[in-house]
This record gives structure tokens, C-alpha cells and sequence, in this order.
């Protein structure tokens, strides 16, 4: 972002050139017939953005809503609750051995409760070569309400107490959101797979469902691609599952149709969440589970499945 929140705003109505790209590829600008310099002055369409990184993709300027969005939300924080829910997560089960743990399993929130018997396999797999494992949020949903985020305190504790030097995420969004926020290697569980050759091959065709996080520079799935060499970008006009930014709390339309806009595929992808929401019409596959010869069907009783992942030893 340049410089502060509110020189985002200016170096957008400073830098657009109103080609109308943006508005043509994103299903919120188009709803409201406008554009990235007029969001500019929307602030009440805060949290109607997906932050999906779309416009960014299609901007000859690379000017991005995503930016503009969390400026305004940083002006009018919302959804404390979910920022409550998330700071302390509740269903937490975290990295409780004394001896060095070289590298950390996080499982993140969203994957232990939509992936249950695959993250007991990762856990185990971690026990076997000496690691510990932890379930909690990463705090990337709490900067969607715009409330400031605060580094996780228990994690710092662990990576100390543990002296860790290697954080392996579950979920995408962990592993771009932790990114330099702490001082150690944020590394994916397909990196981990690759390095220990715990992985399967996929031989077959795979239509992948890219998460928003890492759709556009693709940091995760270079190493999926290693081990399934005939994946297919087949969604390129799905902006998001649904689920991104927040946004479906008062774009549910948008975000229904989203997760509407692929039927009857099967689909292959890397992100816990959009399993979730597109498993209603829809084979889903997450490739974590199929890499350790699971493959298995995303769980959606997620309070159910979040209170054994906290009591799991």
C-alpha cells in the first residue's frame, strides 16, 4: 500500500484511468455501477468488497478495491464479534511439548474442523519426525473488520518456549497473512510433504478452484503443480468462493451466486473454506488430503469437529 490509509485513497484517483476493467470483472463494483476512483468515496460500501485482489489483476495501473476497502474499515471498525471470536480463539489446542520443536504444524482454524481424520494424519506425521502441532487462528479474519490486529502472544510464546524455526501453515490465508510477522520461516504443509516425499501423485486431470490469497502469484501451488502436473485453471470467472473479506454478511447475493456460479464439477483445491462452500453442489477435493491418500470429504458440522481438534492430544 502507499504510505498511509488515506494516501491509497488519493494515489487511486491520482493513478485511475476509468477503463471500466475493474467494474467489467468484479460482481460488486458492477452491482453498484462503479468503479475503483468512485469507491473511493463509498465508504458505505466498505464491506460489500470480497477483497479477492480481481481488479488489481485486470488494472493496467494495479490499482486494487482491496486497499481502498480496508482503509474505510480501518476507519469504521465491524463485526467486533468475529474480531472476539478470533483474537481468542476458542477452540484453540496449542503446541504444549517442552522439547524443541524445529518445525510447528499450525493448523490454522478453518482446516481441522472442515478436515478432521486429514489434520490427525498431519499430526502424526509432524509426532513421527519429532514436531508439535497447533490449531488456532492467525488473526487474518480479525484484520477483515478493520479493529486492529495485535501478533498472537501465545504464538511468540511457543516459537520460544519450543524454539521453533519453521512455521507450517494448513491454509493459505495463514500462509500469506504471517508472512513477516514473526521471527521464523512461514512455510505450506506442500512444502513440508514435498521435502519429507510424503507425497502421492495426482495423475489425473485436476480443475482447480484457486484460493483469493493465492491465486495470482501462485507461491503455494508451484509445489502442488510439481505433484499434479495436469491441473487446469477451469474457474477463472469465480472471483471467490463466497467467503472472502467478510463481504457475504451483506453481499449475500453475490456471494451465494458465487458459490451458485459452479455446479456439478469436480473440483480440486487448497483452501479448507472453499471446500466448505462449494461442496454443496459439488465433488470437492482438497489436495493436502489426496497428496496423503485420504482424499477426504469435507465435514461441514464445523462446532462439532472444532470442539475434538481442541481435545486432541
Amino acid at each position: 500500500m502507499i504510505g498511509n490509509n488515506m494516501d491509497y485513497l488519493k494515489y487511486v484517483e491520482d493513478n485511475c484511468i476509468k477503463c471500466g476493467l475493474c467494474t467489467d470483472n468484479c460482481p460488486f463494483l458492477s452491482k453498484y455501477n462503479i468503479n475503483l476512483l468512485d469507491f473511493t468515496n463509498r465508504e458505505d460500501l466498505a464491506y460489500s468488497c470480497f477483497l479477492c485482489n480481481k481488479c488489481s489483476y485486470v488494472c493496467p495501473k494495479d490499482l486494487n478495491g482491496k486497499y481502498i476497502s480496508l482503509t474505510f474499515r480501518k476507519n469504521n471498525p465491524k463485526y467486533k464479534h468475529v474480531k472476539l471470536n478470533k483474537e481468542s480463539y476458542p477452540f484453540k489446542n496449542l503446541a504444549k511439548n517442552k522439547g524443541r520443536s524445529e518445525d510447528l504444524l499450525y493448523l490454522g482454524c478453518n482446516f481441522p474442523a472442515f478436515y478432521p481424520e486429514t489434520s490427525k494424519a498431519l499430526i502424526e506425521l509432524f509426532k513421527k519426525n519429532g514436531f508439535d502441532f497447533s490449531i488456532d487462528c492467525c488473526k487474518n479474519p480479525v484484520a477483515s473488520t478493520g479493529f486492529k490486529e495485535e501478533p498472537s502472544k501465545s504464538l511468540e510464546k511457543q516459537i520460544e518456549d519450543l524454539k521453533i524455526d519453521r512455521i507450517v501453515t494448513a491454509c493459505p490465508n495463514c500462509y500469506h497473512h504471517m508472512q513477516n510477522k514473526y521471527k521464523v520461516k512461514i512455510i505450506s504443509i506442500f512444502k513440508w510433504l514435498d521435502e519429507y516425499e510424503y507425497i502421492k501423485d495426482i495423475k489425473n486431470p485436476c480443475n482447480v478452484f484457486f484460493p483469493c490469497s493465492d491465486r495470482y502469484n501462485k507461491e503455494i501451488f508451484t509445489i502442488i503443480k510439481k505433484h499434479a502436473p495436469k491441473c487446469n485453471d477451469k474457474f477463472v470467472d469465480t472471483n471467490c468462493c463466497g467467503a472472502g473479506g467478510l463481504a457475504s454478511k451483506k453481499e449475500k447475493e453475490i456471494a451465494e451466486n458465487m458459490t451458485d456460479s459452479i455446479k456439478n464439477e469436480e473440483i480440486y483445491t487448497y483452501c479448507a473454506t472453499c471446500s466448505m462452500r462449494f461442496s454443496k453442489y459439488n465433488k470437492v477435493h482438497h489436495f493436502a488430503s489426496v497428496f496423503l491418500g485420504i482424499d477426504e470429504e469435507v465435514k461441514t458440522d464445523y462446532f462439532k469437529n472444532a470442539l475434538k481438534a481442541k481435545f486432541y492430544k
